[in-house]
Parts: C-alpha cells; sequence; structure tokens
C-alpha cells in the first residue's frame, strides 16, 4: 500500500511539474494567432476566436535576415564541428596516443572556460583578420566552441562500443573508413543527435558572441530581439572604429 502510494505521488508530482513547463509554451503558442486586441482582453481568452497569420508575417518580414544569419551559423558550426569531432573523437577512443587523458581533459577544459574571458581577444583578432560582423567569422567562433563538446561527448560513446565489432568488419575486408562510416557511426547515432541538438541550440541561443561580433551585416536573431543592448554595442563598435 505504501508502495504504491508513493508511486503514485511520484507520478503525479512529474505530471505537475510537466505542466508547469508545458502550459506557458502552449499559452504563447496559443497567443501568436490571436489579434493584438485579443491579447490583452480580460478576461483573458483562452482559445483565440480565429486563426490570425499576421502576428508571424511581421514577424519574419522584420527579421528574416537575422534569422538566416542564426540559421547559417547554427547549422554550418554544428556540421564542422561533427565532421572535425568525429575522427578526433575516434583516435582518441581507440588509439593509445601519448598524452591522450591529457589531450582529453584539455579538450574539456576549454568548454568549461567562461566565454566572456576570451572576448576581447577575439574581437580584436577578428577585426585585424578583418571578420568582425561577417558570417564566416560567426561559423569559425561557434565551431571552436562546439568542437570541444563533439570531442568529448562523442569519445564517450564510442568507447561504450565493443571494440570487437570493429575487429570483425576489418577482418571482413572493411578499411578503416568503411569501418568508421558503415559501422561505429550507425552505432553512435544517439550521440550525434546530441551534440546536434545542444550544439544548434547554445548557437542559436548565443547573445553574448552576437552582440560584440557583429554590428549589421552578420547580425544574429538574439541580437535583434534585443533592442537596448544592441543600442549599446553598436554605439561602442561605432567609437573603435
Amino acid at each position: 500500500m505504501n508502495r504504491n502510494l508513493v508511486r503514485n505521488a511520484a507520478g503525479v508530482s512529474v505530471y505537475l511539474v510537466t505542466a508547469v513547463y508545458i502550459l506557458p509554451l502552449i499559452w504563447l503558442l496559443l497567443a501568436a494567432f490571436k489579434s493584438r486586441a485579443e491579447m490583452f482582453t480580460m478576461p483573458p481568452s483562452i482559445l483565440p476566436k480565429s486563426l490570425n497569420f499576421n502576428n508571424f508575417a511581421v514577424v519574419l518580414s522584420e527579421t528574416w535576415p537575422y534569422f538566416i544569419n542564426s540559421l547559417t551559423a547554427g547549422v554550418f558550426s554544428t556540421v564542422i564541428a561533427l565532421l572535425l569531432g568525429i575522427p578526433a573523437a575516434y583516435a582518441l577512443a581507440r588509439y593509445t596516443l601519448r598524452g591522450s587523458k591529457h589531450i582529453e581533459l584539455w579538450i574539456l577544459s576549454t568548454k568549461m572556460m567562461p566565454p566572456i574571458a576570451v572576448i576581447i581577444p577575439l574581437f580584436i583578432i577578428f577585426q585585424k583578420v578583418e571578420l568582425f560582423d561577417t558570417r564566416m567569422g560567426l561559423v569559425l567562433l561557434y565551431t571552436a566552441f562546439n568542437l570541444p563538446f563533439a570531442v568529448w561527448m562523442l569519445v564517450s560513446f564510442i568507447k561504450k562500443m565493443p571494440k570487437e565489432i570493429e575487429e570483425a568488419a576489418l577482418i571482413d575486408g572493411c578499411n578503416l573508413m568503411q569501418t568508421l562510416l558503415f559501422i561505429v557511426l550507425p552505432l553512435i547515432r544517439s550521440g550525434i543527435a546530441v551534440v546536434v541538438i545542444f550544439s544548434f541550440i547554445w548557437t542559436w541561443n548565443d547573445l553574448l558572441f552576437g552582440l560584440i561580433m557583429t554590428q549589421d551585416a552578420a547580425k544574429t536573431l538574439p541580437v535583434a530581439l534585443y533592442p537596448r543592448g544592441n543600442g549599446l554595442i553598436k554605439s561602442y563598435h561605432s567609437g573603435t572604429q
């Protein structure tokens, strides 16, 4: 009886916590289809009287260039981090390298470093090499911060794989590249999915580098949605030029 009571209480608590997180998102989604007058009516109405897509049209028309900048930086930085991180993670997981443990610790420590600690030297370097306020600069910058996470995450997934599977593939005639593409990658697809999700979300939500490293041409969506800080940073940029 007590065990069933505890189990039921745990289930109810899970549903309550889930509702706390989901209900605001549902309310936000429903409000997106309401007109301005309908959103501020008292008492508030839960469901919109009619589906109004004008809000989406206005938002897309005003933020479309910044949306493209954020999407470009997120997609390309994530893809490059995977292309570089998968071979590096496989080498660290499967080969005995001199100082490999120190290399893994160094890779992890770069991810633990606060980005604000390197923002000033990066700002100076990007201005010197003419990567400031460019999409290429954002892609390189976000790749540098996504790559350590990709390597660290994928190393743990590869180490959990039985090495005998790869040895059997090599005996059957596969070379190293074929083993990596057709054996290792399908078995670590969950780890790749984790890297893709977290890397893209971090890049998409980043505000610090977008504020400092862009001005107009490569402005990202979080910067465009932050007008007060954008004005302060723009005045700072104009003063440094």
